[in-house]
């Protein structure tokens, strides 16, 4: 699982809500910054977010997490909603040789004119996809 959440060509295949996403650069060995775009349901816009990503392997278990950051080369564009995460990420636990149990965290303001009611129901179905 942490290799499937990794692996950005396979995010494409099994994400259906991606439309790009790709690697702006390298910090560290366990470190990265990233450009991730997103459908969202009629009416409303598409999101993308620039996210500095950390990651760290500890025995069976392991740790992804990232937030926003800007970057020069990558504005925000005139066609998505750039949005902002607070803190999101995953916590992968191993539980055998073959099974894990996974905890997924998303504290992400979409930005744009949401109610907040809106956001809350649209979290309900997007975040687990």
């Amino acid at each position: 699982l942490y290799d499937v959440l990794h692996d950005i060509e396979y995010r494409k295949k099994w994400d259906t809500n991606v439309i790009e996403t790709f690697d702006i650069g390298r910090l560290t060995v366990n470190s990265d910054v990233g450009y991730y775009a997103w459908r969202c349901p009629k009416p409303l816009k598409n999101r993308d977010v620039i996210t500095l990503r950390s990651w760290l392997p500890m025995g069976s278990d392991y740790i992804i997490m990232n937030y926003s950051v800007k970057h020069p080369k990558y504005p925000p564009r005139k066609d998505m909603v750039r949005a902002v995460s607070i803190q999101t990420g995953y916590l992968i636990e191993g539980t055998g040789a073959k099974s894990c149990t996974i905890t997924y965290l998303a504290q992400v303001d979409p930005k744009g004119s949401l109610p907040k009611w809106v956001v809350n129901k649209s979290s309900q179905f997007l975040a687990p996809k």
